[in-house]
């Protein structure tokens, strides 16, 4: 990844997980932390990821990340308040 520097953590927040039998659903954010002047830290994803159960062995059925935005706006939303 020629974009992201050398070494970064992840800071993960509002994870909401459902399960109900052999389907679960789980949507979190999170952005890259460490480097706070890089571009790539200061933003904040969104994640939503499916899963199914499959023989006893949970697999993922679909997984989309998005970037927060401001509907009033129409601009993307790269700070959260704690």
């Amino acid at each position: 990844m020629p974009y992201f520097p050398d070494t970064f953590e992840i800071e993960t927040r509002d994870l909401k997980i459902t399960v109900s039998e052999n389907l679960a659903v789980a949507h979190w954010l999170f952005r890259f932390t460490r480097t706070q002047n890089h571009p790539a830290m200061q933003t904040w994803m969104r994640v939503t990821t499916v899963c199914q159960k499959n023989q006893g062995k949970w697999q993922i059925l679909h997984e989309h990340l998005s970037v927060l935005f401001d509907p009033e706006t129409s601009q993307a939303v790269f700070t959260l308040n704690p």
